[in-house]
């Protein structure tokens, strides 16, 4: 037993040193790419820049808007884009922010939509600063209750559509663009009876970290926003069927404000709540089939 006990607390050294100077490491290769990032400048040009955000009818997109809009300068937009299915609340939205607006009402679930935006930008003859990514949907299903169509709208949206957006619109980016995926803390592990949303917001997280060392030597970097449960807007009540908002859950503009400090400085992981945090970290440390049971409690 003394002799167990003795080769188990040697591994535990062991490992456990490696894991925090393999921590270290990291940390500081972050500080040091961070430091860089912040140098990165738009080049001079007489085109117009723009800002491209999807589901800007609501929630975050329509969040992002306002605030990108007394932050212009600071995030080089000349002009936003504005695309969700609903053109009055687009045109509204247009209202509200008084800032130069583009609005392309389109179904990012239709292959013609980025057709559409394609041949918008083409016409255009504009650079794209930022790209944000928040057209998104969820159901808080076991996949049969979610059915096939429900599964497959929802990979449509959150993974196809985010690729599809990204190569309509890289083309036009250019050394200092920014790309802006909306993951969620879903992303972090496997959940059951969220399943299929949490499986599309992994793809969307790793998929944005790859993009993102493919895209650094260009200059141009990818943020991925993993927020908690958002309580003032329809989503909770859209995948769930209820009013009512999760413990913890956090205001649009908290995730927004938080969010922004990430993408401003380069960030890759933005974790804009204390659970997103918490959730960021454990997903390091704990195995997978137990975070996934102790994540499926918060699920409404």
């Amino acid at each position: 037993m003394h002799i167990i006990t003795s080769i188990t607390g040697r591994l535990v050294s062991i490992f456990g040193n490696m894991f925090f100077w393999l921590g270290v490491a990291g940390i500081i290769i972050a500080l040091i790419e961070n430091a860089r990032l912040r140098h990165y400048k738009k080049h001079e040009t007489n085109k117009k820049r723009i800002a491209v955000i999807t589901g800007a009818s609501s929630g975050l997109g329509r969040g992002y808007v306002l605030a990108l809009a007394k932050q212009m300068a600071e995030f080089d937009i000349d002009e936003f884009w504005l695309i969700a299915r609903n053109e009055d609340r687009l045109k509204a939205l247009a209202d509200e922010a008084k800032v130069p607006c583009h609005i392309l009402p389109a179904n990012l679930t239709a292959k013609e939509s980025f057709e559409k935006v394609t041949g918008a930008l083409k016409e255009a003859c504009c650079e794209v600063s930022l790209l944000i990514n928040s057209a998104g949907m969820g159901l808080s299903r076991t996949s049969e209750e979610a059915g096939n169509d429900g599964e497959q709208r929802m990979i449509t949206l959150n993974e196809s559509a985010t690729v599809a957006m990204i190569h309509a619109c890289l083309p036009y980016m250019t050394a200092g663009s920014r790309i802006v995926n909306i993951s969620s803390v879903a992303g972090f592990q496997s959940m059951a009876g969220f399943n299929t949303y949490a499986a599309t917001k992994a793809f969307v997280l790793n998929y944005s970290r790859a993009l993102r060392q493919e895209l650094l030597p260009k200059k141009i970097t990818v943020t991925a926003v993993c927020p908690y449960w958002v309580r003032d807007t329809r989503f909770i009540e859209t995948a769930s069927g209820h009013k009512s908002s999760p413990f913890l859950s956090v205001r649009t503009e908290t995730v927004i404000r938080r969010s922004l400090r990430t993408i401003k400085r380069r960030g890759i992981v933005s974790t804009p709540s204390i659970v997103s945090f918490l959730d960021y970290i454990l997903s390091g440390l704990i195995p997978d089939n137990i975070l996934s049971r102790i994540a499926s409690l918060a699920r409404v």
